[in-house]
């Protein structure tokens, strides 16, 4: 297993509708295949609150890069702010 940091920027929103763009700084634990785990802490470009989104199944489209099923398990500051894992959806 290796683990990485990876910053960048994206979008996160629901399947169905994109909602902010974000800055993200992401810790990826990663098997041979597979991301084994994905913890990220993202900011909302605009400074627009995530609360509406927390416990919800979310897309965080990274730019350039994957798309991956999350979910919201803490948010800081004034919502603007939150800590992310993969979901298990």
């Amino acid at each position: 297993m290796v683990y990485s940091t990876k910053q960048g920027t994206g979008v996160i929103g629901t399947v169905e509708q994109p909602f902010e763009a974000v800055s993200f700084e992401a810790t990826i634990e990663h098997g041979q295949s597979a991301i084994l785990s994905f913890i990220a802490k993202v900011k909302t470009r605009s400074g627009r609150s995530l609360a509406a989104l927390k416990e919800e199944n979310l897309v965080l489209q990274i730019d350039d890069g994957p798309a991956l099923g999350v979910v919201i398990v803490h948010l800081e500051g004034d919502g603007d702010e939150a800590v992310l894992n993969l979901s298990a959806k």
